[in-house]
């Protein structure tokens, strides 16, 4: 069962607009203050019907009481996975499993060439593959269907590491952090390819702020559901549907 989010920071307005553009998944994007209240966060989030993933911070100078702060927030929330950056994953994940031995760590590709991403693949316990990152970073903005071969590919190889997708909507030439509808050749394309391969995590359509709006919020969900009608699947759903 496929299952698409949206991802956002943590305050009421953005759960409220998530749940009434139809998403019932999310990953929460969190830093140190996020982390230090993660006890109000957590009572927050739990009041909405939401299957959830969190991405540990991009930047903690001083992890302190984070790491521990981080992995209370999954087990409160009982987390599909928890999005790591390369960097802080090398430099924090013995504490992390030590503190969680349960955690779902999923390492993101980010400005990787052909090789290093296999490397980074190979290397890693866990993936959070972000295909905007693929097509920008690895297949250097190549055409849409050597992107969905590479896409492939990876999924042959490596589908049992792959814990978290991003999936924004990117088309070369264009700004990053998009949502899905802007692309739908390619968000199609990848979602089936997925399903082949009976990925079981969260897809999120990670956008920029700006994008975070009632109407392109809906513009997503309706994709997602134009695609699990094409797709001819009636057990897919936005997570959580019968």
């Amino acid at each position: 069962m496929l299952k698409v989010a949206t991802k956002f920071a943590p305050r009421q307005p953005d759960f409220e607009r998530a749940h009434r553009a139809g998403f019932r998944c999310a990953e929460l994007w969190l830093d140190a203050a996020v982390l230090a209240d993660w006890q109000a966060i957590a009572g927050l989030a739990r009041g909405y019907p939401f299957a959830y993933a969190v991405h540990f911070p991009n930047r903690l100078e001083h992890a302190g009481p984070a790491l521990e702060q981080a992995v209370q927030l999954y087990r409160a929330l009982d987390c599909h996975s928890m999005v790591i950056h390369q960097p802080l994953f090398d430099r924090h994940h013995e504490e992390l499993l030590r503190l969680g031995p349960a955690l779902r760590l999923a390492v993101e590709n980010h400005k990787l060439d052909p090789e290093r991403f296999t490397q980074w693949a190979e290397r890693n316990p866990g993936l959070a593959l972000d295909v905007e990152h693929l097509w920008k970073f690895t297949v250097c903005d190549g055409p849409l269907d050597r992107l969905l071969q590479e896409v492939k590919a990876f999924l042959r190889r490596f589908a049992d590491k792959l814990r978290h997708v991003h999936l924004p909507g990117y088309v070369p030439g264009f700004a990053e952090h998009r949502p899905m509808y802007c692309a739908r050749e390619m968000v199609f394309g990848v979602l089936s390819l997925l399903a082949e391969f009976r990925f079981e995590g969260l897809i999120v359509s990670e956008v920029n702020p700006a994008y975070q709006t009632p109407n392109d919020l809906r513009m997503d969900v309706l994709l997602f559901d134009t695609w699990r009608e094409l797709h001819d699947s009636p057990a897919e759903g936005r997570c959580g549907e019968a």
